[in-house]
This record gives C-alpha cells, structure tokens and sequence, in this order.
C-alpha cells in the first residue's frame, strides 16, 4: 500500500561517496555540519509514518513492508514508558525489515494538563524521556541493511522527535510521512494525581504514575512504592532517582541510580543520569565512569559522548575531551551547542583556525546565539586579528542584554590591541565602575591576566603601560 502522503516526505541530506567522504568529515560547512551527516548504515531505508489519530500511520507503515518476507514487529512492553524500548529483546538476525508500531508510546504524554476549566502548564519531563534516548535505541535496531518503518500519533514531543529523525540532528535519519487525517478537536488530557496513585494495583502502573504524574510528591511516591513493590526492577530506581534529584537530594539520587544499575548495568540511562548527578556531587572521575558506560551502552546516544568530554574538559584533558565532543558532534551535527564546545576544546588546545570555524558553524546553526558571536571574536582575537575582533565583540555585546563583564573586559583588550587606546581606557572605566566590592577586585585580576598575555603576543607599549597603571589602580 502506497502512502497517501509520499509527496510530504522530508528527505534527509545525501551523504557524499568514497573519498569525498573522507574529506567531507572532515571539513565544516553548513552543507554538510560539523563534521558530517551520518546515513543509515549499510543503505538502509528508514521511515516514519506520522498521522494525528495514529491510524492513518500504522496502516501506511504497514503497506510500506508489504511484501517484504522476514518483517520482524517488536510489541512495545505495556509500560508507557521510554524505556520500554531498552526492554525489547534482540530481534533475530533474518530479519529484513523492522515495523515499530504506535511509537508515540515511547514518547510521554505532553498534553496539557486541564483541572476545572483551567489550563495548566505542563510539568517538565523527566531527562530519560528526552527524544534522544527514544532515537539513539532506535538506531540499534534499525542497524545493518534492515529497513526501520515507525508508525505514531503526531502530538508535540512525537513532532520534535521527527525533526530530529529527518536529519536534523540524530545518528538515524528517517524519512517522515504525515498522513492526512480530518481535523478532531483533542479530549482534554491530564496526568495521574493521587488517585492514580491510591488505585495503583502493580509496579508497572506505579512506574508509570511515576513518569507522567505532573505533581512532583506524586511522583516520587510512585517511584519509591515501585522500588518496593518490585525491588528487583532497574526502571523504578532509576525513576526514584530521577524523582530524588527533582528534589534536590544528590546523594539520595546517586544511591537510586546505583541501585538501577546493580540490577541492569545495562540500562544507558541509570549511567547517565548517574553521571549528570555525580557532577552536581563534584566528583568529576565518578561521573566520567558513568558517562564512560552509557557510551559503551547506547553508542548512538550523542549526550553520552558529549557529556564524557565536558567531564574531561572540567579535568583539564583536552586532548581526550576533544575525541569524546567530535564523536558527539558526529551522532548530532546540527547542534550548536555541541559545535561551540568543541570550538572551546580546540581553542584551549591552540588551534585556533579550527576553532573558528566551529564557532562559525555553531553560529550557522543558532545566529542568536549570544555566547558563539563572544567565542568566535574570542577565537579571532587570539589569532592577531584585532580590528576583526573588536567589530565582533561589538556585536556580540550588542545582542548581550544582561552583559557580561568577563566580555567586556575582552573587548577592552582587543581595542588596545587594535591601537584604540582611549577607546580601551574608556571601557575598562566603565567596567569597573559598574563594578564593587570583591567582585571589582576578582574582574581586576582577570583584566591583569588579560594584559600579560597581551604583552607577552605584542610587546609591552605606551598604551599597554597605561591600561596596566589603571587597572593596578582599582580598589574595592
């Protein structure tokens, strides 16, 4: 059966060939992202039927393997929950085609909440619902020369997830159908309370009040009473975790998590929620264990990657921090975020040409991104190119509503730098005239540092001299 909406297909972009491809991972540009797209493995073809009651999409994705002889169709476990998909046993290797049915399953539900005719806003999901873990097991399964075709009810977090499946910023890049579907006006939805929770007759029912609850106490009551009534069961402590640091109760927190991975250490998401709280808890090592494993885990999981190389930034080993962002930015290449920390990895490294071209990238992706117009003057800065620098931190400070001191003394340095000497005096006035008390004094320290190593690329000279006698004046 053919799809009612083949025209809509959004097509992800093509990866270049042979040689090409080498060069082509390797370089930057907004054709091809930092430092490539990445296409199906083995030239798979990968789809997603979207529709708004979800019927229209399972019978498209149906008739899009029709004929194929070995279509393999994994029940989603009847948790509604994301990590159902981690509970998916290994589908056999025959299979050629691979039919997800009711995706939107995987995803929680982000309707909004209505009590008494009022609208609610909807809670915030906890981060092992993010799309990203949904698309990175994804990516396991649809591994090799299968064809991976998903069917799901478009609501908004299904959406999101579909424009990252299109190629706009996942490992797997499906094209997307949107079946048309007569227009419904939507039932009001709202979350478990405590009623759910005092009729809740199983574990998988208290784990799932433990996602969607919108109440926090509700939540982490469900997941404290899922740990008890199945204690054996990963999902629950992970979920009590999650609850626990909502509260703002590391300790507590890491202790669930643990206890999540005792039990499945194969479970991608106890480590990496792990890791996130073992940064909170400062202990830098534990957390890179952590991260470590959900890589080893979940592969295609790019924040697995990516946090392993802040935690080793924060270490002071760049050199390894910079191979963990440059696999992150491989699985996620239309993330600015990730482009600009890997300009700062590369910039800290001294190599500086290569960082800019990661600001310029990251600045491709988000041009109003306030902190990649600062690193890239930053990086243009440190390259010699003062009077370029000045004209970029102008406009990054331009687009910098609360404004930032640490900034502001870097323009200060390229204007003098450039030769605007009374430009720079200038500014380093109004810094530290905005300024008072200890926080005066620690901006103080930062401009001197600014002025060695000026001095130390350029030489010291009448103008330096004379932002050097004003800083050294600034008293609390």
């Amino acid at each position: 059966m053919a799809s009612s909406a083949a025209d809509s297909w959004v097509a992800c972009p093509a990866p270049p060939a042979g040689q090409d491809a080498v060069v082509a991972a390797r370089t930057i540009s907004p054709a091809n992202g930092w430092p490539a797209h990445r296409a199906p493995a083995a030239g798979g073809r990968w789809r997603l039927f979207l529709s708004g009651d979800g019927e229209a999409a399972g019978v498209a994705a149906a008739g899009a393997v029709s004929g194929q002889g070995a279509v393999v169709t994994p029940a989603l476990p009847t948790e509604d929950l994301p990590l159902g998909l981690h509970r998916l046993d290994p589908l056999p290797d025959h299979a050629e085609a691979v039919l997800v049915a009711d995706l939107h399953r995987a995803f929680p539900c982000r309707a909004a909440i209505r009590r008494r005719g009022a609208l609610d806003e909807t809670p915030p999901l906890p981060a092992i619902a993010t799309p990203g873990y949904v698309l990175a097991r994804l990516g396991q399964l649809g591994c090799g020369g299968r064809t991976l075709v998903a069917s799901a009810r478009e609501d908004e977090i299904v959406r999101r997830a579909a424009d990252l499946l299109a190629g706009r910023g996942a490992a797997c890049q499906f094209e997307v159908a949107r079946e048309p579907v007569p227009p419904a006006s939507p039932a009001p939805v709202r979350g478990p309370g405590e009623r759910e929770l005092a009729g809740a007759a199983s574990a998988a029912e208290l784990r799932t009040i433990a996602l969607h609850a919108p109440a926090g106490a509700v939540r982490g009551q469900a997941a404290t009473a899922a740990t008890e009534a199945e204690p054996e069961d990963p999902v629950g402590h992970l979920l009590a975790g999650c609850a626990a640091n909502e509260r703002r109760q590391p300790a507590e927190a890491a202790a669930a998590f643990r206890r999540a991975v005792e039990r499945d250490d194969s479970l991608a998401a106890a480590h990496f929620e792990l890791g996130k709280t073992m940064i909170v808890l400062d202990d830098l090592e534990a957390a890179l264990a952590s991260f470590r494993r959900t890589t080893e885990t979940l592969p295609e999981f790019a924040p697995g990657w990516a946090n392993a190389g802040a935690a080793l930034g924060e270490l002071e080993r760049p050199e390894e921090a910079l191979g963990k962002l440059e696999r992150a930015a491989d699985l996620d290449p239309l993330s600015h975020s990730l482009a600009s920390n890997l300009g700062v990895t590369l910039r800290d490294l001294g190599r500086l040409a290569e960082a800019e071209r990661a600001f310029g990238w990251a600045l491709e992706l988000a041009p109003d991104f306030v902190f990649g117009h600062y690193n890239l003057a930053n990086a243009v800065y440190l390259q010699g190119r003062h009077r370029e620098a000045v004209g970029l931190f102008e406009k990054a400070q331009g687009m910098d509503p609360s404004g930032s001191d640490r900034q502001r003394l870097l323009l200060a340095a390229a204007r003098l730098a450039a030769g605007d000497v009374e430009g720079a005096l200038r500014d380093y006035r109004a810094v530290f005239d905005s300024l008072e008390g200890q926080m005066r004094l620690d901006m103080r320290t930062v401009a001197q540092w600014d002025l060695r190593r000026l001095a130390e690329r350029t030489g010291v000279g009448p103008g330096l001299k004379r932002a050097a006698e004003l800083v050294r004046s600034v008293r609390a």
